[in-house]
């Protein structure tokens, strides 16, 4: 299988919609909400486009889609930005053959490239676990919202990136 891994561009919106509806369709912890974040995060001041990605195994087909999105955590004296992974997305049909990992992977070397020290994201242990992310409060960061135990994650981008960063994780907008 040979993909493409590149930045989002416009005419690409339509598939990630559809892409991303019928991706979290069945998902238990989905309320449907993924694709209206996706584009109000778009809309931010923050929004870098270097940081959408989709998946092609053709020019004008979209099997994947990531994103990841400024964060703050917010410290008793300090701020730090790093990304949280506001969507990690592969089509039905094409889902176990690694796109996720591969799409993942794609955006954490696209997050070192940029300056950023680590990545965050809400999300399955047994998935995020194996590609070297950690519970967030092994780094004293906490999350702003109602998370379900150990589903907070966090992945240092470089070593020792997050020593004495500790805080609240904050989000640039509401995830509702």
């Amino acid at each position: 299988m040979n993909l493409s891994f590149e930045t989002i561009q416009p005419e690409d919106f339509k598939q990630v919609d559809q892409l991303v509806a019928a991706a979290f369709t069945p998902a238990q912890a989905s309320a449907g909400t993924e694709g209206n974040l996706i584009h109000r995060l778009r809309t931010t001041y923050d929004y870098q486009p270097s940081l959408e990605v989709v998946a092609k195994p053709e020019i004008d087909t979209v099997v994947g889609h990531g994103l990841l999105s400024p964060v703050t955590i917010r410290g008793n004296r300090h701020t730090t930005t790093i990304l949280g992974l506001a969507s990690l997305a592969v089509a039905p049909e094409w889902q176990g053959q690694a796109i996720g990992s591969q799409l993942l992977s794609e955006l954490e070397s696209r997050a070192r490239l940029a300056g950023f020290a680590a990545v965050s994201v809400v999300g399955d242990m047994n998935f995020f676990g194996g590609r070297g992310y950690v519970m967030a409060e092994d780094f004293s960061i906490h999350n702003s919202l109602a998370v379900p135990m150990g589903s907070h994650l966090i992945k240092p981008l470089t070593a020792g990136a997050l020593a004495h960063v500790g805080g609240m994780l904050e989000y640039p907008i509401s995830l509702k």
